[in-house]
């Protein structure tokens, strides 16, 4: 087995992965820096290089948590400190293990026949991508907030999503500074000692000239990696057909009192979404005004007050109200209620046309996993979330007004199947509602809206994300924005949106991106295995 050239000491190699971290993290919004993605991942790579098995998942373990923790800071706001650190710390435990499988591939590849720089380099992206894939599914269906993807939905590299989704992204960024670190492990090699022989003496290159074609060649690695970066950047988003346009009035009311731990008064949140509806010119001819989660906090279900004033906005616009509120399915005792987060069309006939309800609620936010398991390991933290939410059933597809329409509520956004089976199943157009109140003005509001712009690109679809307090936005099915609000500001945004149909390779793919990348990774990882077993070692 050979010394990695670019192995550090085992101090400098922690420093070097918790600076990556932190760095990575400064890609993210809502600073967006993305080129720290890769000077981020740079980083994190050169610590794992000729780490042991214990080192890697130290170094591992510390470069998540000074990922995490900045990046997802807000989280503390709604949960506590507590399970926010408890969050930051499992995430972390990922990393650790993800780090332990890379550490391998750059210990044992190098010592085989096909363990040249650009296949360690694919099998060092491929288990990156598994250690993403596996912490956005798994448990209670993942986290798949931090992926290095949804660093760069401002980036010149955001298209490619449309053609590998966001893992394939992830895998790319990854591969690239894979590769270049090989390449300057390479240049840094001492040479390789070979049986001395005899050659004439002219054969023998003069020193200048040898360390001519040095350059000549680092030259020429250089060049082709940048035009490598070049091609990559200038794939387009791939073209979607549209079969219609959809014209939508989103409002942002400016409720922080919508916040699910300081709720303000009952129907403050209604009254603030109709007052603000009501600023919409009556010629407006839209098809549709939207209203974001939490929206209507004393449900129309339930009050005729609140179905009256609902019934009277869809008869003076001609359009109906897409709104949120909580609706309940009655068991046959109160333990058998369950509690729905539902986004739901109310027409001028006043009842409700269609409906869709969120398909991934926030565990330990919205609902307790086995909450018999953990009651007793934190009975105060627990017992905060008396209410727990049900999954619908999906695909989360909304009719309204004869178009059909994905509805991913909040958190939905960052689920890769809940977007895919609603494109899947016919919807030209996207709607993200979201309720940032318990938030603040904290970097959560831009990430999400990240998502939002990302998934407009890889579904080549529009897409609406429209929050109680922002951020609100409107992206077209290239990233383009139509159409943005300012936070914690009352205002409507009325859009004529492009209705789409095709499917992107991305969606049409689905999963199996993720799983032939991550596979290749795994497979070039195990291969190792068997080879160091039947290949002597020679002196």
């Amino acid at each position: 087995m050979r010394r990695d050239p670019l192995r550090l000491p085992p101090l400098q190699a922690l420093l070097a992965g918790v600076s990556g971290g932190i760095i990575l993290s400064f890609a993210f919004p809502d600073r967006g820096w993305w080129p720290c993605a890769f000077l981020g991942v740079a980083f994190v790579l050169l610590a794992l290089r000729g780490r042991s098995g214990p080192g890697a998942l130290v170094v591992g373990f510390a470069t998540g948590l000074a990922f995490y923790l900045p990046l997802i800071s807000w989280a503390s706001l709604f949960l506590g400190p507590v399970p926010y650190s408890a969050l930051s710390v499992v995430e972390s435990l990922f990393w650790a293990a993800g780090s332990l499988l890379i550490t391998l591939a750059y210990r044992r590849l190098p010592g085989t026949v096909a363990g040249s720089g650009p296949v360690v380099a694919v099998a060092v992206a491929g288990l990156w991508t598994l250690r993403e894939a596996i912490a956005s599914t798994w448990p209670y269906g993942g986290f798949a907030w931090g992926r290095v993807a949804q660093s760069q939905s401002a980036s010149p590299f955001a298209e490619l999503v449309s053609w590998l989704g966001l893992s394939g992204l992830s895998f790319v960024i990854v591969l690239v500074v894979a590769l270049l670190l090989e390449a300057l492990a390479g240049a840094v090699a001492p040479p390789a000692v070979v049986p001395p022989r005899v050659v004439p003496a002219d054969a023998v290159p003069s020193p200048v000239a040898a360390r001519r074609a040095g350059a000549s060649d680092r030259a020429v690695r250089a060049l082709a990696a940048a035009a490598a970066l070049a091609v990559l950047a200038a794939i387009p988003v791939f073209p979607t057909t549209q079969t219609g346009t959809f014209r939508v009035a989103a409002v942002q009311g400016d409720t922080p009192e919508a916040g699910y731990f300081a709720p303000g008064e009952r129907g403050d949140v209604v009254r603030a979404h109709l007052e603000t509806t009501s600023t919409i010119p009556s010629d407006a001819k839209v098809q549709a005004i939207l209203w974001p989660e939490g929206s209507a906090d004393v449900s129309p279900v339930y009050d005729r007050g609140v179905a009256f004033a609902l019934t009277r906005l869809a008869e003076r616009y001609g359009a109906p109200v897409v709104a949120n509120t909580v609706t309940v399915v009655r068991g046959e005792t109160e333990d058998d209620d369950r509690y729905y987060n539902t986004q739901f069309v109310w027409t001028a006939d006043g009842e409700m046309a269609d409906e869709a309800s969120k398909q991934h609620p926030i565990p330990f936010g919205e609902y307790i996993p086995d909450r018999d398991f953990w009651y007793p390991l934190a009975p105060d933290l627990i017992g905060l979330v008396q209410r727990g939410y049900t999954p619908g059933d999906g695909p989360a597809v909304l009719d309204v007004d004869g178009t059909r329409i994905g509805s991913f509520i909040c958190f939905d956004i960052v689920d890769d199947r809940v977007i895919r089976d609603a494109v899947e199943a016919g919807a030209g157009v996207l709607f993200t509602p979201t309720n940032n109140a318990d938030f603040g003005d904290t970097p959560e509001l831009a990430q999400q809206l990240a998502f939002a712009r990302l998934r407009a690109m890889e579904t080549g679809r529009a897409i609406v994300q429209v929050s109680t307090v922002g951020d609100s936005a409107v992206y077209a099915p290239d990233g383009t924005e139509l159409a943005a609000l300012e936070r914690f500001e009352a205002g409507v945004m009325i859009v004529d949106l492009p209705v789409m149909s095709g499917i992107t390779p991305a969606v049409a793919a689905g999963r199996a991106i993720e799983f032939l990348l991550a596979g290749a990774g795994v497979v070039l990882l195990l291969s190792t295995f068997g080879y160091g077993r039947r290949t002597p070692r020679t002196r």
